[in-house]
């Protein structure tokens, strides 16, 4: 039985070697450009007690397991891909020693079992969806439109303003702040600005660079946001200054022509998918 079992690969070199056929493999994102980066605000990655619990279980050769670099989904950080019997499924954010053993508690009782289940208690929160042949986890559909765009024929554009900063005279910056008033006053707090977010400041600082590179009059900007606030508040309910000022910015570049609506749409896009970095 064992000989029909074996597994018999010849090497370049004419030798003959049994390969062991897993059940799974277990990838880790230990070392990408998200995972682990205390330095950078993520949560460590468990190293340690990944390579311990996989040699204390004796999976050696049943479920592998490989640490490494990126596996893709870089928004989610410490991101894990558990291949089982042909099945994939990602994790996120496993971020600690005892979802590290979860994971591992999960791997055992599909071995028991002898086929791929469902991951339960905490790491059930932590499963989603990366690959283009799954269903999400939630049963919701997926909705990318990335997909839909290349269906329909659109080329990819690469347009983005990351670069974009706040130049000349501080004064003229202080001046735009200072026109801002009634419904589109900037949040302040004792006197100063209030950016909640990153790019709350990034989205501020390119209108105002625009403004100063001739793109638009700066009442022409102030006009279009006290009507788009004046629209949310007639709709009720709450709203996000920053976002209607995002709506309001990428409405006038797109009317004055200096982007087009599908340049807007595949930077959004490129963000959204992880293409792009977010810079801090």
């Amino acid at each position: 039985m064992y000989d029909r079992s074996r597994n018999i690969v010849v090497r370049p070199d004419g030798r003959r070697v049994n390969v062991a056929r897993y059940r799974g493999q277990l990838f880790v994102c230990a070392s990408g450009c998200c995972c682990g980066r205390t330095e950078d605000g993520f949560a460590a990655v468990p190293a340690e007690t990944f390579h311990h619990e996989w040699e204390r279980r004796r999976l050696r050769n049943v479920v592998h397991l490989s640490m490494g670099g990126c596996l893709g989904p870089c928004a989610l950080a410490n991101v894990a891909l558990l291949i089982f019997d042909g099945q994939a499924q990602w994790f996120h954010s496993i971020d600690s020693d005892d979802q590290a053993r979860a994971l591992y508690d999960h791997v055992e009782r599909m071995l028991e079992a002898d086929t791929v289940l469902p991951p339960g208690g905490e790491l059930a929160a932590r499963l989603f969806t990366a690959s283009s042949w799954q269903p999400r986890p939630d049963g919701r559909p997926v909705d990318d439109a990335r997909i839909w765009r290349a269906a329909r024929g659109h080329t990819q554009c690469g347009t983005s303003f990351s670069g974009v900063t706040v130049g000349g005279d501080a004064l003229t910056v202080e001046r735009v702040v200072a026109a801002m008033r009634g419904p589109a006053a900037l949040p302040r707090r004792n006197g100063e600005l209030v950016f909640e977010e990153p790019w709350q400041g990034r989205v501020f600082g390119m209108a105002v660079a625009l403004h100063e590179q001739g793109a638009y009059e700066w009442e022409e900007f102030r006009q279009a946001l006290i009507g788009r606030i004046a629209a949310a508040e007639r709709r009720g309910g709450p709203f996000a200054y920053f976002e209607i000022w995002l709506a309001t910015f990428e409405a006038l570049l797109e009317a004055k022509g200096v982007v087009t609506r599908d340049e807007l749409d595949e930077t959004t896009y490129q963000f959204e998918f992880g293409e792009r970095d977010e810079v801090f």
